[in-house]
């Protein structure tokens, strides 16, 4: 599987995300633990420090940016470095139950500030949506098909 800057980024974004909640398996977080040194060998301390910071709602999408940020090409032998802490993270990940349970509930957040139009179409399978947008012409949402969660049975 080629490795690029966006699979390894958001794979660490699902990684920091799943990190802090209790009923995720330490196995799990073990293996994310190990991702991430992994990341920080092939990109240095500044990547992984940012990759630290994901675990954080409030630094997530700033750490994120960094992330992006130090990560500009991920050449074959860093890839080859980093892919069996990757796939071990990503088996550890298939077989914890509330990991999976957690990362399939996304959670969506824009805030907008553009000249022109805005159109967000097709949205499926979020729990929470929060826009906050100002446009210069027509904001447009369409096609969002929330999760409902958890249902009662009442």
């Amino acid at each position: 599987m080629p490795l690029d800057t966006t699979t390894l980024v958001e794979t660490l974004v699902a990684g920091g995300y799943i990190a802090a909640d209790a009923t995720v398996k330490e196995m799990t977080k073990d293996a994310y633990q190990a991702f991430k040194r992994a990341v920080g060998v092939a990109f240095g301390k500044r990547a992984e420090k940012a990759a630290d910071r994901l675990e954080a709602e409030e630094t997530r999408d700033a750490a994120k940016a960094e992330l992006v940020e130090h990560i500009q090409v991920v050449r074959d032998d860093e890839a080859t470095d980093i892919m069996p802490s990757l796939q071990a993270f990503l088996d550890a990940m298939r077989a914890d139950q509330n990991a999976r349970t957690k990362l399939e509930h996304a959670r969506i957040g824009l805030d907008l500030d553009v000249a022109g139009n805005v159109l967000l179409e097709d949205i499926q399978g979020t729990r929470e949506i929060g826009v906050k947008a100002k446009a210069g012409q027509d904001f447009t949402l369409r096609g969002v098909r929330m999760d409902p969660g958890g249902r009662s049975g009442n």
